[in-house]
């Protein structure tokens, strides 16, 4: 389902700017509300100085409050847990987030109020790297083949219903140093293209669109092979999963997905695996 309500945390610092500027163009693309949010980090009986916070959204944002179109909300609290309970509670169908360091991604994910906030909704997070200059044309997602990958490629589809879908899955010969017969990993490259072509066919039975998609399987590792395929369109939109219980695990694309964020130079769709079921 393409959004209805998109939100977007701000501190009202420039390094928001991507993260808002990409939702207005979702908005305006979506035809979807926005809320705009920024934590006050005051105690929940520390009423904000309404007038204040509506001027700086301005400057910041160039955003206004129009009724049913664009509402700010200052919740109260530390910024990871305010702006989780804010965008779980406005109804939201995805939250826009922009790299709070975006000069140093290498130490930004683990540990910051970005990684609490994809642990604690269960809403789908763009985190926003890029600016935003034209709607995303291209989703490129990586699958692991688990029900989780399955549900984050489909909600990407959903969500963004006008842009090409490319599919891709890295694979490596276990113990490679010992394995070293070229029988070993064709025959295993064989079995990942056949596993491949399956979750093709089940993705195409839920939704049509993916019998238009393009798939890849590649050796080597899994973000090599997103960087692979986001050199023939740079401006894609990657997408993962994460599991929301406890922290990020296993990616849909069977690394460690708070590494792709770390490491990819795109913006990224995280889709809480949970909601597979």
């Amino acid at each position: 389902m393409v959004p209805k309500c998109i939100a977007v945390a701000t501190d009202f610092s420039p390094r928001a700017d991507r993260a808002i500027d990409r939702a207005k163009l979702l908005q305006q693309h979506m035809q979807a509300k926005l809320c705009a949010i920024h934590a006050t980090n005051l105690a929940a009986d520390d009423p904000p100085d309404l007038g204040e916070l509506n001027r700086k959204m301005l400057a910041s944002t160039g955003l206004t409050a129009e009724k049913g179109r664009t509402e700010f909300l200052y919740p109260a609290g530390s910024p990871p847990h305010a702006i989780a309970s804010a965008c779980n509670k406005s109804g939201a169908d995805l939250l826009l987030l922009g790299p709070a360091r975006y000069n140093t991604l290498g130490d930004f994910f683990l540990g910051t109020a970005v990684d609490y906030i994809l642990r604690t909704t269960s809403k789908p997070t763009l985190i926003v790297k890029n600016r935003a200059h034209t709607d995303y044309q291209q989703i490129i997602a990586g699958t692991d083949f688990s029900p989780g990958s399955a549900n984050a490629i489909l909600t990407a589809a959903d969500m963004f219903p006008d842009a090409s879908i490319h599919i891709t899955h890295a694979w490596q010969v276990p113990f490679q140093a010992f394995n070293t017969d070229a029988y070993v990993a064709e025959e295993l490259e064989a079995e990942h293209t056949a596993t491949m072509g399956k979750f093709m066919v089940e993705l195409t039975a839920r939704n049509g669109r993916f019998g238009d998609a393009t798939s890849e399987v590649v050796r080597g590792d899994a973000t090599d092979a997103i960087r692979k395929a986001l050199a023939l369109t740079p401006d894609a939109m990657v997408v993962v999963g994460s599991h929301g219980t406890s922290g990020f695990k296993q990616a849909t694309i069977g690394s460690v997905t708070s590494e792709l964020l770390r490491y990819l130079e795109a913006d990224t769709l995280v889709v809480n695996a949970a909601a597979a079921g």
